[in-house]
């Protein structure tokens, strides 16, 4: 190929970009080297491995260290000193000042305000209760069981003088008595049951009759559970 001779080829030898090397090891450094001159009119910025055109380069020894970002607290400083609120001591020179007082009689004063004050405790008025109405009277429940305990007595009393050997009749008492009236509630509890589970509809005359029968049961079973449970014996005769 052709190459140019004369004034045209030293213009072209001057626009030559000159040879680039590393940095440090010629005497050209590519940093130094314009952009136009590189192939590239304008470089943008993070387009490229590099910074872009009329940036600053970073240098390789400013990096972000540790905590350098956080918040710095000021420096510590010496407290201030507190404001003194009580009054300072005496010196050991100071003469204490003589001859003050108010001029008043303490012990007259004091007699006068005792007589004057009213007393803390008053008086209490003794109640005479033997001034009280049914003073030493016994009290209308006491009385109610000792009557109670009299019927009980005289009840014992009149079972322990009949004759035990009456025929066909037979004495309960004490547990047969209460072994009696366990049965009743057992008895009265199962016709109860009985009786709830009874239709709430009585469309025939045989749950009408039913129905009946068991309230005629628990009403006498009732009864029967009541007086027993009064009484200390009974008498049951077999005719």
């Amino acid at each position: 190929m052709a190459t140019p001779d004369g004034p045209a080829a030293g213009q072209a030898a001057t626009r030559r970009s000159p040879r680039l090397s590393k940095p440090g090891t010629g005497a050209v450094d590519p940093r130094t080297v314009p952009c136009s001159l590189l192939g590239d009119k304008t470089i943008r910025a993070r387009g490229t491995m590099g910074p872009g055109s009329g940036e600053e380069l970073v240098s390789s020894s400013k990096w972000l260290k540790a905590h350098e970002k956080e918040q710095q607290l000021p420096p510590p400083q010496k407290p201030a000193p507190k404001e003194r609120l009580k009054a300072l001591l005496p010196a050991k020179d100071d003469v204490p000042p003589h001859g003050l007082g108010s001029g008043r009689d303490f012990v007259q004063s004091n007699v006068q305000e005792a007589a004057a004050a009213e007393p803390k405790f008053r008086e209490h008025h003794e109640v005479r209760y033997v001034f009280k109405p049914h003073f030493g009277e016994l009290p209308p429940y006491l009385r109610q069981r000792k009557k109670e305990l009299e019927e009980r007595r005289e009840a014992e009393e009149r079972a322990r003088l009949q004759p035990e050997e009456e025929p066909g009749v037979t004495v309960i008492s004490g547990e047969e008595l209460a072994e009696l009236i366990r049965h009743l509630k057992l008895k009265w509890q199962s016709i109860n049951e009985a009786y709830v589970r009874l239709p709430c509809v009585l469309d025939t005359p045989s749950k009408r009759r039913r129905k009946e029968e068991m309230e005629e049961q628990l009403a006498e079973i009732e009864r029967d559970v009541g007086t027993l449970s009064k009484a200390t014996s009974v008498r049951v005769s077999s005719a």
